[in-house]
C-alpha cells in the first residue's frame, strides 16, 4: 500500500479503523483456512491487540511489512483491510483450527525456512545469483530486484553481533559487491564470523525493516527472516578493501555500498571520539581538508577500550580508515544516491596514523 500524502493516509486510516470497529461490533468475520494465524506477528499462538495495531500501521505505510509478514495472508506484499479484519477476528475468536504459530528461528550454521517466501521469485531463484546482480539498482538508486526472493553467496566481512545485538546484521561480499544479510529476530547473533562463505535465500529489501518505513531507501539487504542462510565454507580470505576517496564515495557511493573500503589521510573535522562503553556515536571525517565530509559511525559493540585509546592518540591527526559503506538515507529530491556513511568494525579498522 503506497501512501504518500497526509490526505491519503487519513483516508486509509479512517477506512481501516472503521472496518476494525465494525468487526468488533459484529464479533465475527468469516475465517479462512490458514497455514499460519494471520496477525500472530510474534509467533505466540494467538493475536494480541498490539499485533493488530502493528497490522494497521503496516496498512497505513507507517511500518514495514517485515514487522508482521505473517499478516500478508495472500502474499501480495502488502497488508489489506481484509487481512486486518482477519487478524481482528483471530483476536476475538482465537486462531482458527489448524493454524500453527509462526516458528522462531535460532540462527546457528544453518537456518531452516520458517515459511515459503511469498514475493515474486527471481528468474534465477533455482541457482545462485551473484551479489552484484542481487544489489543492482536503477538510475534513481532503487533496487532492481526489490521484493524478489533470491539466493546469493558471499564472504562475511563483519561478524554477527557487531552492528546489532538482537538481530542478525552481517555483510557479505563477492568480488567488489557487498550486501547485508538480515534476520529480524535472531537469537544467536554470534552465528557467523568473518571468512565464512554464506549462502542466503531471502527477500531483497532496501532498508533496515525495523526502523525505516520507506521500502526503497538506502543499503540493500537480503532479508532471511522467512528464508534460510547456511555456511558453505570456512576460512576464506576476506576481500581487500577497495581504495576510495570521500569525494568519489559521495559521487558514486552506490557502487561501494555494502563493501569494504579503505580511505587514506582521514581526519576528524567535527564531533567527539567515543569513549569506551559509549552508545552508537558518529563523527564527521574528511580526507581533503574539509572540502568533502562523510559520517564515520561507531556502533555500540565496536567501542572498546582498545579503540578508544587509538582514537585518543589520533586526536585531530590523520589516519587510514577501513570500514563498510552504508547508505543511511535518501536525498532531499527523493533519489537514493546520497548520504553514505562508513561503519567501523573495530579497533583494527584504524590502520595507521
Amino acid at each position: 500500500m503506497q501512501l504518500s500524502s497526509g490526505s491519503v493516509c487519513q483516508r486509509a486510516r479512517t477506512r481501516v479503523v472503521g472496518a476494525m470497529t465494525l468487526a468488533l461490533v459484529l464479533g465475527s468475520v468469516t475465517a479462512r483456512a490458514h497455514a499460519e494465524c494471520v496477525g500472530d506477528c510474534h509467533g505466540g499462538g494467538e493475536v494480541s491487540v498490539d499485533e493488530v495495531i502493528v497490522m494497521v500501521n503496516i496498512a497505513l505505510g507507517k511500518e514495514p511489512l517485515a514487522s508482521c509478514s505473517v499478516g500478508d495472508e495472500n502474499g501480495d506484499g502488502e497488508i489489506t483491510v481484509g487481512e486486518v479484519l482477519t487478524s481482528v477476528n483471530n483476536l476475538l475468536s482465537g486462531c482458527p483450527s489448524g493454524a500453527t504459530p509462526t516458528p522462531t528461528t535460532t540462527m546457528e550454521h544453518t537456518v531452516a525456512p520458517t515459511s515459503t517466501p511469498t514475493p515474486t521469485p527471481s528468474p534465477t531463484q533455482n541457482g545462485v545469483l551473484s551479489v552484484a546482480d542481487a544489489v543492482a539498482r536503477d538510475a534513481d538508486g532503487a533496487a532492481v530486484r526489490l521484493g524478489q526472493t533470491v539466493t546469493t553467496e558471499g564472504v562475511v566481512t563483519v561478524a554477527a553481533g557487531i552492528f546489532a545485538n538482537n538481530k542478525l546484521k552481517v555483510f557479505v561480499q563477492d568480488g567488489d559487491a557487498g550486501i547485508m544479510v538480515y534476520h529480524q529476530s535472531s537469537a544467536a547473533v554470534d552465528a557467523f564470523q568473518p571468512g565464512q562463505r554464506l549462502r542466503a535465500t531471502g527477500v531483497i529489501r532496501q532498508q533496515d525493516p525495523t526502523s525505516d518505513a520507506n521500502p526503497a531507501t538506502g543499503t540493500l539487504l537480503i532479508d532471511v527472516t522467512q528464508g534460510s542462510v547456511s555456511v558453505v565454507s570456512d576460512g576464506n580470505t576476506l576481500p581487500d578493501p577497495r581504495p576510495v576517496t570521500l569525494a568519489t564515495l559521495t559521487a558514486t557511493g552506490t557502487t561501494y555500498t555494502g563493501s569494504l573500503v579503505r580511505v587514506e589521510g582521514v581526519q576528524k573535522v567535527s564531533g567527539d571520539w567515543p569513549a569506551a562503553g559509549s552508545k552508537s556515536t558518529q563523527v564527521q571525517i574528511s580526507d581533503d581538508g574539509g572540502a568533502t565530509t562523510n559520517v564515520l559511525r561507531f556502533q555500540r559493540n565496536t567501542i572498546t577500550q582498545q579503540l578508544a585509546q587509538k582514537l585518543t592518540a589520533i586526536g585531530n591527526g590523520s589516519f587510514t580508515l577501513v570500514g563498510v559503506v552504508v547508505q543511511d538515507d535518501e536525498s532531499a529530491d527523493g533519489k537514493l544516491l546520497t548520504d553514505f556513511e562508513i561503519w567501523l568494525r573495530g579497533a583494527n579498522d584504524i590502520v595507521g596514523q
